[in-house]
């Protein structure tokens, strides 16, 4: 780092601890102390990516915990805007309730979509061992709700080496166990869209020694964007029963989790944008398109054609995002000595299901007018020409995620020692065993579709000037998107990664000392299939028949996958505890991630018998290096009570990897890259009487070291600030998230927005709860930083000379529902 980008840094932190030290920041969402209970001195013990043992207060890490209240709060309308009340994660929460999100840390770029870096977990084990296989992102297959007592995240340091394919950050939903006798029932209603969710949970202790807890949902409706048709339908029931052993040293549970969830996704919602130079200035609607409202599917669509691999024309249904999993696991803790404990975490996960979508690809009418005539292929309309200034020709997708599974074990022996003098040592040895399937069937046909209004497009065939129709259902060919590359693809293969890791830890006085250092070795095998040209295919519609070119699976593998690569993490802190309220710590950290799928249809990557060139070595692993500075506070201000930390941090990522969808953007899909950043994380909260208020700022400066550029989604500043009024009677609050400037494909900055959720709660009587909640409450129209672009460019179709259509997934327009809870 620069010695003024340092300074920056410093004065950053200055002035971050000077509004601590009033305090008028915000959380990192741990629930705020009050005089009376002191709770922040008895603050959950860290268990994400940690050796445990210590409280958030007293860990060399940077970490946050978020109960399960302050989240709902937040009123958020999908898994990943679940994750936007934890600092220092960029996360792109703009694709549904589905998941498909995008989430970054750090300034360490998502360069190709979901979770690279970043790591989500249930109760300390992967829901899938990489974040971000295609089509299958880690967080399709996660929902919170009322089973979930905390979200917990650790960034950098010691995710490198307490957890595999994570070296950015862990993400862990920390399930309820049955601590606490009593449950909770729920019906929660949309009220400006149809949206019906049933919540429950019920624990407690069936006898002194054993324990469970049971909770799910059930959700039906037609999602946020009034889809016409049912979008949404599903459940997620969890349960595990714990039993502690009568000697009080530790404990064994078994635990399960059936999830069956239909979801829409959202790829894509355009705007006319004004620009400045290569600055977009504004946002706004054109010719009936609203992105806060626009959906890609309607009735014309809700069902679709597909070319299987057998060569079948089959009927598919557009069901967005639609996991299905079945968990079996246990849980085993004992402290066989005073010096020496065991535990070990197991589960088996059935994973499967589909995504199926349509892409918005904005495009002149004019643009296709050369090759024919556009006429309406369905609705009342059906045969007559459209006469639109705009077209949707893009990609339309069905996914069959055939299987997803995974069997993962992670087994920790630990021991501690008193050494003499007060000084103590403390050690972890541990293996961590997961064996991930990646089992995928792509067909992904391009579509062309009105888009004159923010609901119900309707396919449109091409005629040529003879008259002869050469689409038919808006379909120009089976498996053809792309130029071919990609529908039709087919491959399985799995990925077995072992680790051993290690960590020691020394205590002296109020200093503590920590190393600890990581061994993956991960194998891969299986093949993969690619598309190739197999002729016309005649499909029919309400106009007519039409021949259209279509590629399928080959009959043999184009990769045959059998190598094994291994690489070393490491991390290394330091704390010191200034006093019982304030500690400082230093922490250096190298984490490796291991490229799966995504190296997949890259020939030059492998050999014939399966095996790494030279070129697919380079690739195989990505490494991310992070430095942090840290200071951590708590203590008593004007009757109230409060906590803060500030982390300096700097990043370096070594980036290789492949994103398929960069053709249609222009740009090549093989990314080799070094990006660099630094910034400061600053985040706390204060309560004080009924009154409390929580949040964070954080500045990030990312660059690309070949290019001197700043990578595209990256924004310099995320912030959130989220006050409440708790009356016990009633209850009201709210919450701003926001962020500066992004930059977009093409060189472009956009603008970017802050966004208000709200919520007021009225409790009549013991134990009932009435609540209204509004996401989006200024009906904000804007994006949050994602990778967008210029579709059409100014000057045509009418757009003036600063005028364009803007390519990028919107936040929602306002959404709000009403939700009614007992307490028992």
């Amino acid at each position: 780092m620069k010695p003024s980008a340092f300074l920056s840094c410093a004065s950053l932190a200055a002035l971050a601890g000077a509004l601590i030290a009033t305090p008028a920041l915000a959380q990192d969402a741990q629930p705020a102390a009050t005089p009376a209970d002191d709770a922040a001195d008895v603050a959950p013990i860290v268990v994400t990516a940690a050796a445990g043992g210590k409280s958030a207060q007293l860990s060399s890490i940077s970490v946050s915990q978020i109960n399960q209240e302050a989240v709902t709060n937040f009123t958020p309308r999908s898994q990943a805007e679940v994750l936007r009340t934890i600092p220092g994660l960029n996360v792109q929460d703009t694709a549904g309730p589905g998941g498909n999100a995008n989430i970054g840390v750090r300034g360490i770029p998502v360069s190709t979509g979901g979770s690279e870096y970043v790591g989500l977990q249930e109760d300390g084990l992967p829901v899938t061992l990489f974040g971000d296989i295609q089509f299958g992102n880690n967080d399709y297959w996660v929902r919170f709700d009322n089973n979930v007592n905390r979200v917990e995240a650790v960034r950098g340091g010691s995710a490198s080496t307490f957890s595999s394919q994570a070296p950015g950050a862990v993400i862990n939903y920390v399930s309820k166990t049955g601590e606490h006798d009593g449950g909770e029932i729920g019906l929660s209603q949309a009220l400006n869209y149809r949206e019906t969710r049933v919540d429950f949970d019920y624990g407690g202790h069936l006898s002194d020694s054993v324990r469970f807890h049971l909770g799910g949902y059930a959700i039906d409706g037609n999602g946020p964007t009034h889809l016409p048709y049912k979008a949404q339908s599903g459940y997620q029931i969890k349960g595990n029963i714990t039993k502690d052993f009568d000697d009080g040293k530790g404990y064994i549970r078994f635990n399960f989790k059936r999830l069956d969830d239909k979801e829409p996704t959202f790829t894509s919602m355009p705007s006319l944008v004004t620009l400045s130079g290569n600055k977009i200035t504004g946002y706004s609607t054109f010719d009936g398109v609203d992105a806060r409202k626009y959906a890609s599917t309607g009735i014309y669509n809700q069902n679709f054609q597909i070319l299987d691999a057998n060569g079948n024309v089959r009927t598919v249904a557009m069901e967005g995002i639609h996991p299905v999993a079945t968990a079996l696991g246990g849980e085993f803790h004992y402290e066989f000595t005073p010096a020496f404990t065991v535990t070990d975490k197991a589960r088996w996960t059935s994973m499967s299901g589909t995504f199926a979508n349509q892409w918005t690809g904005e495009a002149t009418a004019a643009s296709l007018a050369g090759l024919g005539t556009l006429r309406y292929a369905a609705g009342p309309n059906a045969g007559q020409v459209y006469n639109g200034r705009f077209v949707s020709n893009s990609a339309q997708a069905y996914v069959d995620m055939k299987d997803v599974g995974s069997l993962v074990n992670d087994l920790t022996f630990s021991g501690k020692f008193d050494v003499g003098d007060g000084a103590k040592v403390k050690a972890n040895a541990g293996w961590f065993h997961m064996r991930q399937t990646v089992a995928m069937d792509w067909r992904i046909n391009n579509a062309t579709q009105t888009l004159n209004g923010s609901s119900n497009p309707v396919p449109l065939d091409l005629f040529d000037a003879a008259g002869n129709q050469l689409t038919a259902q808006g379909l120009t060919g089976f498996n053809n998107q792309w130029g071919g590359c990609c529908g039709g693809r087919s491959y399985d293969v799995s990925y077995t990664d072992d680790a051993l890791y290690g960590q020691l830890e020394g205590q002296v006085g109020h200093l503590n000392l920590d190393g600890s250092v990581r061994y993956d070795s991960v194998k891969a095998s299986g093949a993969a299939y690619a598309p190739q040209a197999v002729g016309n295919v005649t499909v029919t519609d309400a106009l007519g028949s039409a021949s259209i070119p279509a590629y399928n699976t080959k009959s043999t593998p184009d990769n045959v996958l059998n190598y094994t690569k291994g690489y070393v993490s490491w991390s290394f802190g330091a704390l010191y505890e200034v006093s019982n309220d304030t500690s400082v710590f230093v922490r250096v950290s190298r984490g490796g991630r291991f490229n799966a799928d995504r190296l997949l249809y890259n020939n030059a990557n492998f050999t014939a018998d399966g095996k790494l060139t030279a070129g697919g070595d380079h690739l195989s692993v990505n490494y991310v290096s992070q430095q942090e500075l840290g200071l951590k506070q708590r203590g008593n201000v004007g009757g109230g009570r409060y906590h803060a930390e500030v982390t300096l941090y700097r990043a370096q990522v070594k980036e290789s990897n492949y994103d398929f969808t960069a053709p249609s953007r222009g740009e090549s899909p093989f990314i080799d890259a070094i990006y660099h950043s630094y910034g400061v994380e600053a985040s706390g909260g204060v309560s004080a009487g009924h009154f409390s208020l929580d949040g964070y700022v954080v500045y990030t400066h990312a660059e690309n070291v070949g290019t001197k550029t700043t990578p595209v989604a990256m924004p310099k500043w995320t912030w959130l600030v989220s006050p409440s009024y708790d009356a016990g009677v009633a209850a009201i609050g709210f919450s701003a998230s926001g962020q500066s400037n992004f930059l977009v494909s093409g060189g472009y900055t956009a603008p970017g927005r802050t966004f208000v959720n709200g919520f007021v709660k009225v409790r009549p009587a013991d134990k009932l709860e009435v609540s209204f909640n509004v996401n989006n409450l200024f009906n904000t129209l804007g994006y949050r930083a994602n990778n967008g672009s210029i579709a059409v460019g100014p000057g045509t179709a009418g757009l003036s000379a600063n005028q364009a259509i803007f390519d990028n997934s919107a936040m929602l327009g306002r959404t709000m529902s009403a939700s009614v809870r007992y307490k028992f």
